[in-house]
This record gives structure tokens, sequence and C-alpha cells, in this order.
């Protein structure tokens, strides 16, 4: 426990609750030992931010004062996300898809001005943050914490800014640290003091100590600093059950459409090895590592008391990865919250046991599953096997069958554009939703992006032979993706094929949720 507090400053009227509800007591004469502003710059639109709370938890535990900065207390949105789709929606989708893969560069540029005026984190997002940091720094706290995805670097130069003409230190954290040449770059904004990649929880408090009391932090596992090479991402926590459930007490609950409280049994995926997948590159993807289902189960039952809900939204990368955490989570949800709802990923995958079948998923459906998501991707074999994605697409049609049976409402994400696929395979991919529409409820339809560090961004940088159509070009440190050409999007039967999938696509976005599932519309 740290004993000095660098700077003299006021006390403030308001008081901030610990983790459990009760009022800090952790004072050193009338100040707090360390006060800190955590800014959440991450997908703030439905429902909090875990790893925000996560930290705001393991401050509170030593002492610390904390406030939180939540855009969405000021009206900012973050990204939009899948809802039922508009009459005109199909249109707006060729639209799109022809001025993105589109050989007329006019048009190309274009899109790209017009993107930067609609996309969350332009200048009239990150004046509203920056004035309301404003607020917070006029008496300015010991530290701030800044948890964000990559599209808000302009905001987070100007928060550092306006941080360094208080002499309050900056550390900026998030998944896509991981990289040095993300870090790199971020490094060298003005008035930053460390970048960190990893996961944060261990040691955490050992950094806010030393940052606070002018320590050289240079080495620290994760912390990177300005002048110094990047270093390795911060290893993986191993014991899941010893940090505090996070605490969402300073989130503005009123705005959010529906009080859900974000979960998550276990961190990485059982898989992990997906050609296009980012996450197994991440901090939370490095490796997979599961809470026990009695610690899961008494963290839903304090997150329902203290927040007065029973929503919740498994921000598992796959929630049946651990079959034992799963079938003992749908055996104990009913007796510690009978009317719990809740939503989920999954992966319908070749295991002889992925806890899937007919008689889990109808236990799952009475334990509150309302909605589950899984990746389809293609509906051709092919493509899923390039993709390295472990599934049989006899198997996804037999969880369809089974899901829609036990009464829970199914979500699919697909992509267009993986480098080596035909035209004939997006029109398996239009047959297969066409076959199965009845079945489902919602697909989210992605065009494929070449993140940083993925398999195949490997694949295209060290063997480009594979993959004579597709071309790895320059990485966008503004948004972790590595930008690529694909000539075979432009081409008119490639055109014609994701035209029919779109089509596709709109007819089954286009019905309302099930009754059930409509506390979940547009979440994950």
């Amino acid at each position: 426990m740290i004993h000095i507090c660098p700077r003299e400053k006021p006390t403030r009227a308001r008081t901030t609750s610990s983790s459990e509800g009760l009022p800090f007591s952790t004072l050193l004469g009338e100040r707090y030992l360390v006060r800190v502003l955590v800014i959440d710059l991450n997908n703030f639109s439905r429902f909090p931010t875990m790893s925000v709370g996560y930290l705001v938890a393991i401050l509170r535990s030593h002492g610390a004062q904390v406030d939180v900065l939540s855009p969405l207390a000021r009206g900012v949105r973050g990204y939009p996300r899948l809802g039922r789709a508009k009459p005109w929606g199909y249109l707006d989708d060729k639209l799109r898809h022809w001025s993105a893969v589109t050989p007329i560069a006019v048009v190309r540029e274009v899109r790209k001005f017009a993107a930067k005026i609609v996309h969350p984190g332009g200048s009239d997002d990150r004046r509203a943050i920056t004035d309301y940091a404003r607020e917070f720094l006029e008496d300015p706290p010991d530290l701030v914490l800044i948890s964000t995805y990559t599209m808000y670097r302009e905001t987070c130069a100007e928060l550092c800014r306006l941080c360094r003409e208080s002499n309050v230190p900056v550390v900026i954290g998030g998944n896509y640290f991981a990289s040095p040449e993300i870090v790199q770059s971020w490094t060298g904004i003005e008035g930053v003091t460390a970048v960190f990649g990893g996961e944060p929880e261990r040691g955490l408090w050992e950094v806010v100590q030393a940052i606070v009391a002018g320590e050289d932090i240079a080495g620290r596992p994760g912390l990177s600093v300005p002048g110094r090479a990047p270093v390795a991402p911060a290893p993986p926590l191993g014991d899941l059950d010893s940090v505090p459930f996070p605490d969402y007490s300073d989130f503005p609950w009123p705005a959010y459409p529906n009080r859900i409280v974000p979960m998550m049994t276990g961190r990485g995926c059982g898989w992990g090895v997906c050609a296009f997948c980012s996450d197994v590159v991440t901090s939370a993807g490095r490796s997979f590592r599961s809470r026990s289902a009695e610690n899961v189960l008494e963290e839903m039952s304090q997150q329902s008391e203290r927040h007065g809900t029973e929503l919740f939204v498994f921000s598992d990368l796959k929630l049946n990865s651990d079959v034992g955490v799963w079938r003992a989570m749908i055996e104990g949800i009913p007796r510690r919250l009978p009317s719990a709802k809740w939503t989920a990923s999954v992966h319908a995958d070749q295991r002889e046991d992925s806890g899937l079948d007919r008689d889990d998923l109808e236990r799952a459906r009475r334990a509150g599953l309302s909605r589950v998501t899984t990746g389809l991707e293609s509906g051709s074999q092919r493509v899923l096997d390039s993709m390295a994605k472990g599934i049989r697409l006899e198997r996804t049609s037999a969880f369809l069958r089974d899901a829609a049976e036990a009464g829970v409402s199914v979500r699919l994400t697909a992509i267009v554009g993986y480098p080596g696929e035909e035209p004939e395979d997006v029109h398996r991919t239009a047959e297969f939703l066409e076959a199965h529409a009845p079945l489902i409820e919602r697909v989210m339809l992605n065009r494929f992006t070449l993140m940083l560090d993925a398999p195949i961004d490997r694949r295209l940088r060290t063997r480009p032979a594979e993959h004579p159509l597709a071309a790895r070009l320059e990485l966008n440190v503004d948004d972790a993706i590595v930008g690529h050409g694909n000539r075979m999007l432009a081409q008119r039967p490639h055109r014609r094929g994701v035209y029919r999938l779109m089509r596709v696509v709109h007819g089954i976005n286009r019905s309302p949720l099930r009754a059930e599932a409509q506390d979940f519309e547009g979440v994950m």
C-alpha cells in the first residue's frame, strides 16, 4: 500500500463506492491515497465495458478512489450492432459493397471520405469526450487510465495533451496493444506515460503505485514507454477465480436500452486456430483458461442483486470451450436465478461432445438461454477448411435444427471475400442460408478484414503465391487492420454471388426476433 500522495489537492465533495457498495475508508488525513480516472473508449452502446469494470474493482479493492468517464453519459454512441434490417437495407448493402470493391479509384476515395464522416470517434464525439474529461481534470487525479479501441487514437492524443497540461500521467491499454507496430505508434503520442498490452489484473496496483510515486516503470511486463522498444504483452492470468468481480456501478445505466450485465467464463478460445481471427494473438486469446462454474454463478447472483437485472451477455469467444463449465452453468443458473435470460457465442465444432446436443440446448433454454451466436462464415466446406474453422456443414445444420426446436434464437456470422474464395463458394453460402432460413433469426455478413498477425495475415506475408489474387498492403495503425487487395471481388461473377447472398441475408434479417429474444436485439 502506498503511503504518500504526490500533490496536495482538495477533498472532493462527492463520494465513490467500493465494489461492495460501501464508502471507502482508506484515507490519508482527509485525502484518498490514490485517485484514478478510468476512461472508457470501447463499444459502450449496449452494456458496460467488462475490462473497465475489472480495472475499477481491482483499484477499489486496494482503497483507491476511482471515477469512470463513460462517453455514453454524454450521448456518444459506439459502433451500432446488428438489428432488424430496414426495408431499403438490401440496396444500401449492395451500394456499400460495390463502392468497396470497385476498381474505380474515385469511388473508393469518396467512400473513404463518407466513412470518416459517420465513423464513431469523429470530431463531434472527440469534442464531447474531451469536454467531459476537462470536468474531471479541474481537480486532477493522480493517474488516468484509458481503455480504448485504436479508432480513438485522435481522441486519446487530445486527452493526453489535456493531462499533460495538468501534470497527470496517462497509461493507455486495449486488446490491440499486443502488436509491436501498434505499440510503437501509440507510445509516440505526446503526453502518454506508457502503453499497456496484455491482461492487466496481475500487478495493476503495483504499477499504479509506481507511477504515482514517480518511479521508473520501464521494463515492467506489458508496459511500453516512449523512447524505448515495445515490450512483450503481460502474460495471461492463470487463476481467473482470484480476480474481483467487475464493478459496473459508475456506468450510465439509464442510457442503455436494457440493463444487461456482461459476463465471461473463460479467456481465450478452446479452438483458437481460425486463420482469419486475430483473437488468437490479442490479449484475450493467446491461451484458453476458464473460471470455475461456482465463481461464475456467484458473480451472476451478485451482479443481478447489485444492478436489479437478470439479463446477461456472455462475451466468451466460445462459451462451450470448457464443456464441464458450460454444463455446470446450465444446471446451476435455474437454482440461483430462475428468471435469468442470457445470450452467448458457441462453437458447433467436430468434438464428439461439444455440449450442444439437443438435450444440452433444451436444458440451456430452460436455464434462460434466449439467443446464441455461432460462426458459419461460409457455406462452402472448401473455404471452411482453408479457414481452419474446425466445423462441418452437416454439424452446423444439425445444430440449427436442434437450437430452433429447443426454442433458442440463432444468429450466424458469415464472411465474404476470404482469400481463395470463388464465386461458386459464395453461391453455396447463399444456398445454405436459403435452406436453413426458417431456423435463423439474424445473420451478420462481413466483408473479409485482414487482421494484423492473424494466421492468414502471416500466410499472405510469407507465402503470397498461395493466393495470387490477394495482396497484402500496408498496416493501418489507427485501425490495427492490414490493407489488402483481392482482384476476385471486383469480378462480375463474384459480385453477382455476393448480391444474391445479401438478398438472402436481408430477407432473414427483416423478420422480428421471437419474443423471448427481444431484450437482446442489437447485442453481439
